[in-house]
């Protein structure tokens, strides 16, 4: 940035302090005469200070030259807190009123991030180690500071329960200032034990503001009263209980002032009282101090730099304010040679150009041509540089921006399907795998059927566990780049590959081969499990890391592919002579080999250069090794790889019609299943009425065939009565008398007979008549079954 795009700051009257007043660049008579500062924030050298209005405009101050000199950087958004990244002096966080939270660079301040969790508007932002802390009224979130990943996030479980302030101090704890007075503690990851400090027992009623000391052993706190008190961090026992009276109305702000030789104690504390005006408070006397410049009244906000070198306070007017400490203090300047050796290091701009030219440096000295050889010499790369080397080599982006686009997002719900019976990592690493498998998920939504996924990631998170982003564009150069044509069958294995393997091991190796079609062993169970695992199951973790040492180097998207027909081709004897059953082979290839991976990469090399050109893989597969782009969103992956019917359907271009015939489906099933229940219930109906037929039928024959009976009984009895009888014995008259005495007993007979049979005619009618009754009784309960299971049968097709 050249020096001729900054503005000198107007000195003030008072030596060593500059009024920072901008005139707006608007002309007219509504508009005001001067930009309305509302927050600023120094960096960690306290050599630059970015300052905010309230038009969401920020300005960038150098403070590193003698004169501090000014530059518009551009409009950023209405922000409610700013804060630079310690760990890098380009860069800015910036609560925004939309409750996000901006990660923009200085040097390019169209070029942000932005971090979404907040419900309300953050107002606060602390650091500690590679972590941050913001909190709004509503939530209290922890990130990682490398990747802007959210780690952990304080849930209020009272509904009107509301935040006014949380901050991280030096040594790791993070306090909770609560609405009613209550400051809450904890030890960062141990958030299980807390400490809950009440305030008004100590006479301090409405706190307003509180702050760690720069060595993190005491926290002060102060209110509406005339009140100040210092707590001790370890045991939260009071350590001060300050009555200010006088002039001292109490504090709404406080910020610690490193003094020299207080070592991180800070014995002094400036105070911004609620009448808008700067008290000094010291720690040490309980006392006011009193020999202090005189500072104006009328002021909004303070911020004392890190060292201790410069204050800086925004007016009610919005002017903002820039003054040294010392100064003010009236403590005795330092002598022009320790003034001198104050750090004064080029600005964040400049710095950020060095840190460019260093990359640049470090890529060109990293250059293939130079690797090669060492890889050569020494078999394998430096642990201690492997992994700056393998992101050299891939030409990894390091792309925030894209990466906090996806792990901002939900986790995957895919995400847990496919990690949930993953034994790979501890509870540490896994979720780092899991944030991995997440992102890649959004990345590409197709791979949520593929159950081999954190199988192909989970070794590159174990080598990038440090650094996320790169472990995430590593698994996504290796997916893009070493398993071409992998998912064209997707979801069964990729016969494509398989069989370009097939045809290498039968050239190579007819005899192998040849071994494991008399065993029926295909090319899914002694290469595709090596693949699935990028062959760190069967290779110790020293011996995996120098393979993709020169996986890497060679730039060959096919060499994988070979190093694992050379696995089976070295493993020939125990292959031949010692696996016979399926399980045996399956479980050889999930054990760790003893193998050398030097005579596998020997192997795959020779293999490489004597495999004719007609089946060698290089035909079918893409030669050149595509690298992330620099900029923007991670290059797509389903366009290339995945059917095209099941990409379709996945990216919603189907879905509709997949949810119309899905609920046709499920109405036809419900149809068929009420129809066969209708069909039982007649089928069992009938038999029913069948079976009473029947027995009705069979009552009705016995009837009949008694009758019968009976009545040929009585025909036979009649005949044999009148064969007895001999007329020629007899005289006519008593043949008459006889015949006349005769006919009377037959008479008799007959008469006594057909009572009898009126009688038994008369008890058959009343035993008809009770059969008849006995029918239509069951005739009833069978109809009346058959109403019940036909009304339970609608209740349960309603009810589906």
């Amino acid at each position: 940035m050249s020096r001729n795009e900054w503005t000198d700051l107007d000195k003030c009257v008072c030596p060593n302090h500059y009024d920072f007043k901008i005139k707006s660049a608007y002309t007219g008579c509504h508009c005001p005469p001067n930009i309305s500062f509302s927050q600023c924030a120094f960096d960690m050298e306290d050599e630059a200070i970015v300052a905010i209005d309230n038009n969401g405009i920020a300005y960038y101050i150098d403070m590193s030259n003698n004169v501090p000199a000014y530059k518009k950087l551009g409009c950023v958004g209405i922000s409610t807190t700013v804060a630079f990244n310690p760990t890098n002096r380009n860069e800015l966080l910036i609560g925004l009123s939309s409750t996000n939270i901006k990660i923009v660079k200085i040097s390019a301040i169209d070029d942000f991030c932005s971090l979404t969790g907040h419900t309300a508007p953050p107002s606060h932002i602390s650091f500690f180690r590679d972590h941050f802390l913001t909190a709004s009224s509503k939530e209290v979130i922890v990130w990682q500071l490398k990747t802007y990943c959210k780690a952990h996030q304080l849930r209020l479980n009272v509904r009107n329960l509301i935040v006014k302030k949380a901050i991280f101090s030096s040594l790791g704890l993070v306090a909770v200032l609560y609405q009613t007075n209550l400051i809450q503690c904890w030890t960062f990851q141990q958030f299980g034990s807390d400490n809950k400090i009440d305030v008004q027992k100590y006479g301090l009623k409405i706190v307003k503001d509180f702050e760690f000391t720069k060595d993190g052993r005491a926290m002060i706190v102060c209110g509406l009263q005339n009140k100040i008190l210092v707590f001790n961090t370890t045991t939260w026992e009071v350590i001060k209980n300050m009555d200010l009276h006088g002039n001292f109305s109490g504090g709404k702000q406080l910020s610690v002032v490193p003094v020299p030789l207080d070592g991180g104690a800070n014995s002094i504390v400036a105070v911004l009282t609620s009448d808008c005006s700067l008290k000094f408070v010291s720690l040490t006397s309980s006392s006011i101090v009193q020999n202090c410049c005189d500072l104006k009244n009328g002021i909004k906000r303070i911020a004392v730099s890190h060292n201790g070198y410069y204050l800086v306070y925004i007016s009610i007017e919005g002017f903002l304010d820039i003054t040294l400490l010392d100064k003010v203090l009236n403590i005795k300047s330092k002598s022009k040679n320790d003034e001198n050796k104050r750090p004064k290091n080029l600005l964040a701009l400049k710095a950020e150009e060095q840190l460019s030219k260093v990359r640049l440096a470090v890529k060109e000295e990293l250059k293939l041509s130079r690797l090669l050889p060492i890889l050569k010499e020494f078999g394998e790369y430096p642990e201690k540089h492997r992994r700056l080397i393998w992101a050299t080599i891939m030409e990894l982006p390091n792309n925030k921006k894209a990466y906090i686009s996806l792990s901002n997002k939900v986790p995957h719900e895919a995400m847990f399907d496919l990690l949930k019976n993953d034994p790979l990592l501890d509870k540490c690493k896994s979720s780092l795998l899991g944030t991995t498998v997440s992102c890649l998920l959004h990345w590409c939504p197709v791979l949520a059927e593929c159950l081999y996924l954190p199988k192909i990631v989970a070794p590159f998170v174990m080598v990038y566990q440090k650094n996320p982003i790169l472990a995430f564009e590593t698994s996504i150069f290796i997916l893009l780049n070493h398993c071409q044509k992998w998912f064209e069958y997707h979801p069964l294995p990729p016969l494509n590959i398989l069989g370009m393997m097939e045809n290498i091991l039968l050239e190579a190796d007819p005899s192998l081969f040849n071994h494991f079609c008399e065993r029926g062993i295909t090319s899914t169970t002694y290469a595709w499990p090596l693949l699935q695992s990028m062959m760190s199951e069967v290779l110790s973790s020293k011996d995996w890391l120098i393979l993709w040492d020169h996986l890497l180097s060679v730039k060959k998207p096919w060499y994988l592919l070979m190093c694992t027909v050379a696995y089976n081709i070295l493993y020939r004897k125990t292959i031949t002579t010692k696996l016979k059953t399926l399980e045996d082979f399956q479980q050889f290839y999930k054990t760790q080999g003893h193998v050398s991976v030097k005579m596998v990469l020997k192997i795959a090399h020779k293999l490489d250069s004597e495999t004719p050109h007609r089946i060698h893989p290089r035909r079918y597969l893409e030669n050149d090794i595509v690298p992330l782009p620099k900029k923007g969103p991670y290059p797509p992956f389903v366009q290339f790889e995945f059917p095209k019917y099941l990409t379709d359907e996945l990216r919603g271009v189907n879905l509709k019609k997949l949810k119309e015939k899905e609920r046709r489906l499920r109405g036809f099933q419900l149809h068929a299943l009420e129809l066969l229940e209708e069909k039982r219930i007649r089928i069992e109906s009938e038999n029913f009425v069948r079976r009473i037929h029947d027995m009705r039928l069979n009552e009705l024959r016995k009837c009949y065939e008694n009758q019968v009976f009976e009545d040929e009984r009585l025909l036979e009895y009649a005949r044999q009565e009148t064969e007895d009888l001999d007329p020629s014995k007899y005289l006519q008259e008593e043949i008459k008398w006889s015949n006349l005495e005769y006919l009377n007993s037959q008479k008799c007979l007959c008469k006594k007979d057909a009572e009898q049979k009126r009688e038994r005619s008369r008890s058959k009618s009343r035993s008809s008549k009770s059969l008849q009754e006995q029918v239509d009784r069951l005739e009833f309960e069978v109809q009346s079954i058959l109403t019940k299971l036909r009304s339970s049968s609608r209740s349960r097709s309603r009810i589906r």
